[in-house]
């Protein structure tokens, strides 16, 4: 069995995060998914996302973060781009990493993929990071950051995926389990 937020409010609202191009697919699949589901998903991309606000797209995100009780958050090698709002808390970070920051500020539901190069990659530079030499291409540094956070701030660890249809049957399942199916 695999750990889940034991926050899970079943709301049927979720917001997701991820890097918005390079995971667009992830996107479209747990959209999909999470639809069949029953959920309601909240993602940038909606065209109402902003609807009746001037605040900069990035504030809007972290708003919609604390008013969804629920997160998914999909990791790939790149990091995103960075947070261009007006909290200073946020500064230095990219915006899908002050979205993860203000979910485990919020404590609600958390839930979190990766993909599992990525997590092995990380686990080898957490091994090797007093190296000065040491290569983790492709994978951005500030994914690294992400991960520290999560694994410092979360219970537990991100579910790992191999490709889009592993990402698409395990989030299936998962969710699935949460809902006691």
């Amino acid at each position: 069995m695999w750990p889940f937020s034991s926050k899970f409010h079943h709301s049927k609202k979720i917001f997701l995060s991820s890097t918005f191009l390079d995971l667009s697919y992830h996107r479209n699949l747990a959209v999909e998914v999470l639809t069949k589901e029953g959920y309601r998903v909240i993602r940038s991309e909606d065209l109402d996302f902003a609807k009746g606000s001037g605040a900069h797209k990035h504030d809007i995100c972290l708003q919609r973060v604390d008013e969804t009780p629920d997160f998914l958050l999909i990791i790939d090698w790149y990091a995103g781009r960075p947070y261009e709002g007006a909290n200073p808390d946020y500064t230095g970070l990219t915006i899908t990493h002050a979205e993860a920051k203000r979910a485990f500020i919020k404590q609600g539901g958390w839930h979190c993929f990766a993909k599992q190069e990525v997590i092995t990659t990380y686990n080898i530079w957490k091994q090797n990071k007093t190296l000065s030499e040491f290569r983790h291409d492709p994978v951005e540094r500030k994914v690294f950051d992400l991960l520290d956070d999560i694994y410092t701030l979360g219970k537990w660890g991100p579910n790992a995926f191999d490709d889009p249809d592993d990402f698409k049957q395990k989030l299936k399942k998962y969710f699935r389990q949460i809902r006691g199916v």
